[in-house]
């Protein structure tokens, strides 16, 4: 069972965790890369020199190991991603100047409204 972890870092260091996320994964990775040969080989009869035999079962079970490796990867990936999206657009809101309610935007805290119509 999958659960969602939360925890804080400064807005500095977001994407340098972000990385560290990713680097968590390079078992996955490493061991989809070493099954993608291996179930080639394995399909090519590759792994019984003397007769070609391909142990279908195994090949099976090979692509199975395969796809979930990838799955892994993917699903890191795509946290990573919403890390990322996450922290861009805090740079734009943080970017977008507020606009000051005395700067001719309505009336200031101080001032009455005028009334336009109300005798």
């Amino acid at each position: 069972m999958r659960v969602k972890l939360s925890y804080t870092v400064d807005a500095e260091s977001v994407l340098k965790e972000a990385a560290k996320l990713i680097g968590l994964q390079g078992e996955d990775m490493q061991q989809a890369v070493t099954l993608y040969q291996e179930v080639q080989q394995e399909l090519r009869g590759e792994n019984d020199p003397e007769n070609g035999i391909v142990n279908i079962n195994r090949a099976h079970e090979m692509v199975a190991e395969f796809r979930e490796a990838l799955l892994l990867v993917d699903r890191r990936l795509e946290e990573v991603d919403e890390i990322i999206k996450g922290y861009d657009e805090y740079l734009r809101t943080s970017r977008t100047p507020t606009p000051n309610p005395t700067s001719g935007y309505g009336p200031a805290d101080d001032e009455e409204p005028e009334l336009f119509g109300a005798d």
